[in-house]
């Protein structure tokens, strides 16, 4: 600080001053720094080390993707093989449940295949002389179809109502003849009315 007219005043000194600034010395500590880095490249046993480093990475990855590709491979084969296991036992089952099938009711069913309207008119008739076969078999008594199915309902058998469905329908195909008619998806209604009464007592 300075007197100035017997005030003292702060002369503002610079925070940096270029004058003391040494470029060579910086720019030699930088080239001293880079020059371990720039030996280790040009020594030919540093790119050995990473031609080797290298080689040992890509023949690692090779053995993994090579690993799974193979055991992708295995999975699908084993899934393949699950898949075909399962449809055959599905089959399997199906031709056993055919072999068991009520040999009757598989006819009734191939007749409401039929595209003749004449043959659903008879899978329907049959199937109710099967209903009327089945009840008797369990001892019912009656001398119709309509007693037997009133008997079975004082017995407390399930499905009653359906039995009297389809019964009221075979009925009007007996009494009717050709002058009630009936389509394929008609025959297929009351059929699926007998076949909940004949699984409930267990004939199919």
């Amino acid at each position: 600080m300075q007197p100035v007219n017997g005030v003292q005043t702060i002369v503002d000194k610079p925070l940096f001053d270029p004058t003391y600034l040494n470029i060579e010395y910086i720019f030699d500590k930088i080239a001293n720094s880079i020059q371990p880095i720039l030996s280790s490249l040009a020594n030919p046993n540093t790119w050995n080390t990473i031609g080797i480093i290298s080689a040992s990475i890509t023949i690692i990855l090779l053995f993994i993707i090579i690993f799974s590709l193979v055991r992708l491979y295995e999975i699908q084969v084993f899934d393949k093989d699950e898949i075909e296991h399962e449809i055959n036992h599905a089959l399997a089952k199906l031709k056993e449940r055919d072999r068991e099938l009520n040999p009757r009711w598989k006819y009734i069913l191939t007749l409401l295949e039929s595209p003749n309207e004449s043959d659903w008119r008879v899978a329907i008739i049959e199937s109710d002389t099967l209903l009327e076969e089945a009840f008797r078999e369990r001892g019912l008594v009656g001398n119709t179809m309509s007693e037997l199915l009133e008997e079975a309902k004082m017995n407390g058998y399930s499905s009653i109502q359906n039995a009297w469905d389809a019964h009221l329908v075979r009925n009007k195909i007996a009494h009717e003849g050709l002058n009630y008619p009936i389509t394929q998806v008609e025959g297929r209604r009351v059929i699926k009315l007998y076949q909940n009464v004949f699984e409930d007592l267990q004939v199919i």
